[in-house]
């Protein structure tokens, strides 16, 4: 498979996966529920790279036709309650780990990669290490607040499959719009706000327009990819 129709399956699915994951989530309907665990499923078969991607895909594939059957029996669909509190916390982790002490912030990273050979202004470092911890913190409490209200969630949550009765109980539609669909929103939401106020904060930036920005970046992406690895 070509990279370009690899990204455009990748895409297909996600967009799937997040829509057929919420109406089923809001609807309560276990034949949804069971297609977007299907949809998780052949989205992460298709993301599985390297050398051993073919006993991982076998492994994947089994572990979801198992699930995907015991969802549309009406099994609670923990798959589609675990990526809204993962991704986010696996992403603010990625931001949180560079700001150790002895490491290099990672938004910093991706601007010197991107002004290489050039390097950057003490102004640009500045903000983006501040830029490193506003996503760090975003995505922290992203994640703790949808790990919150799948412990919550009624019906399906972790304390009403263990018999427990929550004392905030989270409706599956709180959770479909807020966890679910909102987390994804919100990360895109904060691309838009971090780039208007990077404009502000330089008036001279040459890339005004995002869709040139997007450009430019994928013509440097060898420079940012290697100011990544190498902090």
């Amino acid at each position: 498979m070509s990279p370009v129709a690899r990204t455009s399956l990748l895409l297909v699915l996600s967009l799937g996966y997040l829509v057929t994951a919420h109406v089923a989530l809001v609807h309560r309907s276990p034949s949804l529920a069971a297609a977007g665990v299907a949809a998780l499923a052949l989205l992460v078969l298709v993301s599985i790279q390297g050398a051993y991607r073919t006993v991982l895909r076998a492994l994947v594939a089994i572990a979801g036709t198992t699930i995907v059957i015991l969802v549309s029996r009406g099994a609670p669909p923990l798959p589609l309650l675990l990526p809204p509190v993962l991704i986010p916390a696996v992403i603010g982790w990625t931001f949180g780990r560079t700001l150790l002490p002895g490491r290099r912030p990672l938004v910093e990273r991706v601007a010197r990669g991107f002004h290489a050979p050039a390097v950057p202004s003490a102004d640009i470092v500045v903000y983006a290490r501040r830029v490193t911890w506003a996503w760090t913190l975003l995505l922290g409490c992203v994640a703790l607040v949808n790990g919150v209200m799948v412990i919550d969630l009624v019906p399906g949550g972790v304390l009403a499959l263990l018999g427990v009765l929550p004392r905030w109980p989270v409706s599956a539609e709180v959770f479909a719009w807020f966890g679910n669909t909102g987390t994804y929103l919100l990360i895109g939401g904060m691309f838009a706000v971090e780039f208007g106020i990077r404009l502000w904060r330089f008036p001279d930036y040459r890339f005004r327009n995002p869709l040139a920005f997007v450009r430019e970046a994928r013509t440097r992406m060898p420079h940012i990819m290697a100011a990544i690895r190498h902090g």
